[in-house]
């Protein structure tokens, strides 16, 4: 149950961090994540639009064998700040709907919005139907009725009931602002029930009242229609022109492969090929480049130009030797009887994992070329591919090559390594030891000295030997230490001299890492100064560090776990109460003139309502329109196009967060958020309070409040767990099938539907927020029952099974700190580490201390 990977932002977010893609190239991760969120959603509005676009697509596919902007359009501000719509409500989450005539239409329409939110859409269309048939509601009350029913019905996947209820509104509210948008609207139930040409009449409508908004997705759902009807010119038409009009790069290179996959399946190639040329002028990231290239290649050779097709992928095969379209270049080049390089071809080899391939290429190699002119790079991986099929004695022969023969090459180091590791993988330890050993004493000016000292320390500390293990870790930290591996080496030196009873000895060594580094690592090590000195009597000594450790990292948890020890607060100690309702007015207020003074911000009156150049930016003005229609997942790309544009702006990240807050895109807003914090390089607790719960908010608290209190479960831990495992995105899916906002697996959540009689219950039900909240907190609470209310353990449960965290328990011995310590698998250590650093946040805003 790890944190999910939605496509629109999330993705953006980590794909950058983790792998350095630039913004136009993170399309493959956000694409495959758009697919794993959208293809699942069973019954649902995202679903079908999407789904029933690509199967005609490809139903389509099988039978055949620069972006301009639109400025006029303007975001408008309210008067006031758009509250969390689904704060605070006295009304509780599952109410049955009285008679009409007792519930006034205002608040009956108000209870139905709410059902649309909490994924109630049964009852959500219930309740719009008894608005409108309530005869004291007045127009406006109806239309609002009318157009909710509408998307109520959308929802549920009930499209002729939504096409009814659209129908309806559009005939009796001609002059509604919202008529435009029920015709989109009607236009996407139609295209669930495979009614093509309604739908097209629709979308056209709408395009000719709206022009310049969303054209580029409009025009790309025409299009879909026009092929499912067999009209191939007029779908190539409306494709030119969603790639001529505007829309945020990443779905527009998406678009692009689409379209010419259209075109190729049209008998169209030259046209094709323009798409993905039209690609490559924009793109950057190698990969995605190889694989258009790869597409461009094939297009030329099953078009007839074979000679041209197989130069194009020539060109794969010597530019990206690391991708998998390299290698199978190669053997179209090869079954063509063309030339390759051998050294290339080896490495392309080698980096696809045809290993023997790459050896016999490798050996043709030397044998046609002089020794002088065989780079080390070679003999490395000759080595690499001997040892991965299980030649040992090879792969060190080849490495003794290096060494012997490259001493001042640049591999030459790894070449010392390799030749340990192969004694590793070979499960001789002490040989790999002595290697190791004799890179740190005979090469000890080279910079992989320092990680063959961090892996002798490793092996023993492995290896049931942590004395000689915090030998080799303290003599890596004097030699280098300013190395990361002195670092790590240092805290499992520390581990070590606690295994071996040495508290004192561990002191040191905490103590030590306490003055080298700095953030998270600098507050653990405090953290376990504070505790090893308690532990000896020391309070003083103790609290000092506990205070350093709090103020080291103060969004971490080893600074959340310091401050609950110097309250005298046990792990995850439930507040005395709980308060969802605030005085935003004069927090606003508070807030606004501590980001004046924060950021030397010179704007007289209110901060929070967009500025004039975020009113006129096309993306938000696009993303805004996709969400007023129910196309989330491509909303939420524009908007997350403009909050990575803006994140070093406190200003507008926090105009950002208000609006996206306001049209309930929450996940987005919580990330816009976060960069008002960062910004302002502050914790975020010391942050006022309006901020923080911007950052860490309450979101669908009504359900929370009333699902916890059945389930027995600590509200705020619930809203700490669903921050970590979607940020609030109720279609959060995960590579493993984890969905919704709990992200529970389909696995677990049949048994937990069997738990409680679920009716009807099918994955897709995860999507609802009330159902993922409703089967998250079951499967929370059975884990808090198993292990007796033990929150870290049960949250360990929860992501790595109630097996797992049991046998942890038991080695801790019931200490909190010392479970942390007992889990054997990083990503589980980290989701309860952060989780208890959001509960610690939650508690400080929401709590009654």
């Amino acid at each position: 149950m790890l944190g999910y990977l939605p496509m629109p932002l999330k993705t953006q977010h980590l794909a950058r961090k983790i792998t350095n893609l630039r913004r136009d190239d993170i399309y493959v991760v956000r694409l495959i994540s758009h697919w794993f969120s959208q293809h699942s959603i069973l019954r649902t509005q995202p679903f079908f639009r999407l789904v029933t676009r690509n199967l005609l697509l490809a139903t389509f596919l099988l039978s055949a064998c620069t972006l301009t902007e639109q400025q006029p359009a303007v975001i408008y501000v309210t008067a006031t700040p758009p509250p969390a719509t689904d704060g605070p409500s006295p009304i509780p989450p599952t109410p049955t709907i009285p008679p009409s005539p007792t519930v006034p239409p205002e608040v009956a329409i108000q209870l139905a919005n709410q059902y649309l939110t909490n994924g109630y859409y049964e009852k959500a269309v219930a309740a719009y139907q008894a608005v409108i048939a309530n005869a004291s509601a007045s127009p406006t009350v109806g239309a609002s009725a009318g157009y909710g029913l509408g998307r109520a019905a959308l929802k549920e996947g009930l499209f002729q009931d939504a096409v009814n209820a659209l129908t309806n509104f559009i005939t009796q509210f001609p002059n509604d602002p919202r008529n435009v948008q029920a015709y989109f609207l009607r236009g996407d139930a139609y295209l669930g029930l495979s009614q093509w040409q309604p739908a097209i009449d629709d979308f056209k409508y709408y395009l000719s009242q709206r022009p310049g908004m969303i054209d580029s997705y409009v025009d790309e759902r025409i299009a879909d229609a026009q092929l499912a009807l067999g009209q191939k010119d007029a779908a190539l038409a409306s494709y030119k022109a969603a790639t001529d009009t505007g829309r945020s790069l990443v779905p527009l290179l998406a678009l692009r492969e689409k379209v010419a996959q259209v075109l190729i399946a049209s008998a169209k190639p030259q046209d094709a090929l323009a798409q993905y040329e039209a690609i490559l002028a924009v793109a950057k990231n190698n990969p995605y480049r190889a694989n258009i290239e790869f597409h461009a290649a094939q297009t030329l050779i099953d078009g007839g130009a074979n000679e041209l097709g197989l130069d194009r992928m020539q060109k794969i095969f010597d530019t990206y030797p690391t991708t998998p379209e390299a290698y199978r270049a190669m053997k179209l080049l090869l079954a063509a009887k063309r030339d390759v390089d051998d050294y290339q071809r080896g490495q392309v080899s080698y980096n696809y994992g045809d290993y023997q391939d790459a050896i016999d290429s490798f050996t043709r190699f030397t044998t046609q070329n002089p020794l002088s002119s065989i780079p080390a790079n070679l003999h490395l991986l000759v080595g690499r591919a001997y040892r991965e099929i299980g030649n040992n004695s090879a792969a060190n022969v080849a490495f003794q090559i290096i060494v012997d023969s490259y001493k001042s090459d640049p591999l030459f180091g790894a070449a010392l390594l390799e030749q340990g590791r192969t004694k590793f993988l070979g499960n001789d330890i002490p040989g790999a030891i002595d290697t190791y050993f004799k890179i740190a004493d005979t090469y000890n000016y080279l910079p992989e000295a320092a990680e063959a000292l961090w892996r002798v320390g490793y092996l023993y500390g492995t290896n049931d030997n942590p004395g000689e293990s915090r030998k080799v870790f303290e003599r890596l930290a004097d030699a280098y230490p300013n190395s990361e591996q002195a670092r790590s080496g240092l805290f499992l030196a520390a581990s070590a001299a606690s295994k071996m009873g040495d508290p004192v000895g561990a002191e040191r060594l905490y103590a030590r890492l306490a003055t080298t580094t700095t953030g998270d690592d600098q507050a653990a090590a405090y953290f376990w100064v504070g505790k090893l000195a308690g532990s000896r009597g020391d309070q003083d000594t103790a609290k000092q560090a506990y205070q350093l450790a709090t103020a080291a990292s103060p969004d971490s948890y080893f600074s959340a776990r310091a401050s609950d020890i110097l309250a005298g607060r046990d792990s995850f100690a439930k507040p005395t109460g709980y308060t969802f309702q605030f005085d935003d007015a004069a927090q606003i207020t508070e807030a606004e003139n501590w980001m004046r003074q924060q950021f030397a911000i010179k704007q007289d009156g209110a901060l929070w309502p967009l500025s004039p150049k975020l009113q006129t930016d096309a993306r938000l003005i696009r993303g805004n329109e996709l969400w007023t229609v129910g196309a989330n997942a491509e909303a939420e790309v524009e908007f997350g196009d403009v909050i990575d544009d803006n994140e070093n702006d406190g200003l507008a990240s926090y105009q950002l967060a208000i609006f996206l807050r306001g049209i309930e895109a929450y996940y987005p807003s919580v990330l816009a958020s976060a960069n008002v914090i960062r910004a302002a390089k502050v914790g975020t607790l010391e942050a006022p309070a309006y901020l923080a719960r911007l950052r860490y908010p309450a979101y669908y608290s009504s359900v929370i409040i009333d699902v916890s209190q059945r389930q027995k479960v600590d509200p705020l831990l619930l809203l700490s767990l669903i921050r970590h495992e979607s940020l609030f995105n109720t279609y959060a899916t995960a590579a493993a099938g984890e969905k919704g906002l709990t992200q529970v697996i389909p696995a677990t959540a049949q048994y937990i539907a069997e738990q409680l009689n679920w009716p009807n219950y099918q994955n897709s039900d995860l999507f609802r927020p009330y159902v993922g909240i409703e089967f998250g907190a079951f499967f929370l609470a059975e884990n808090l029952q198993r292990f007796d209310g033990n929150v870290q353990a049960a949250l360990a449960g929860y992501n790595a099974g109630p097996g797992r965290a049991m046998n942890w328990l038991d080695l801790s011995g019931g200490d909190p700190d010392q479970f942390m310590t007992a889990i054997t698998i990083d990503s589980t250590r980290t989701y309860v580490q952060r989780i208890y650093g959001f509960y610690s946040i939650y508690r400080s805003l929401y709590g009654k201390l």
